[in-house]
């Protein structure tokens, strides 16, 4: 909950247009999806999934680590999609899974990440 608190705080203090806006917002949508994990409050799953739009809409394309963003909206829609059942929400993180696994090409450090984040979606469908 402090984790919470203390980003809440700092985004006030970063307006639209600060460089590190993006980043605060992914950051907060961890920690919320965390808390939903603990305490199964849908209000954290679904503001966790907002941020992540948010923070996609804030981070351009070409940036070195928009893979970030990407795989961790996909694993909130994952994580809803187990909760009710829409089929929408595991449609959306494949490909969003599939948007980052191309952001990290053969030899890419965190491509391995990437291939089991897709695989665990892909086989979700079963």
């Amino acid at each position: 909950d402090e984790a919470i608190q203390l980003d809440r705080d700092a985004l006030v203090l970063m307006p639209p247009g600060h460089p590190d806006r993006a980043m605060s917002l992914c950051n907060l949508g961890v920690y919320l999806n965390i808390r939903f994990r603990q305490n199964g409050d849908r209000d954290d799953l679904d503001e966790a999934i907002q941020l992540g739009r948010d923070a996609l809409m804030l981070t351009p394309p070409g940036y070195p680590d928009y893979a970030i963003p990407l795989s961790n909206l996909a694993a909130y829609l994952k994580t809803r999609f187990e909760e009710s059942g829409d089929r929408n929400d595991l449609d959306e993180a494949i490909q969003l899974d599939r948007d980052a696994l191309v952001l990290r090409p053969l030899g890419h450090s965190d491509r391995a990440l990437s291939l089991c984040n897709l695989g665990s979606k892909l086989s979700t469908q079963f």
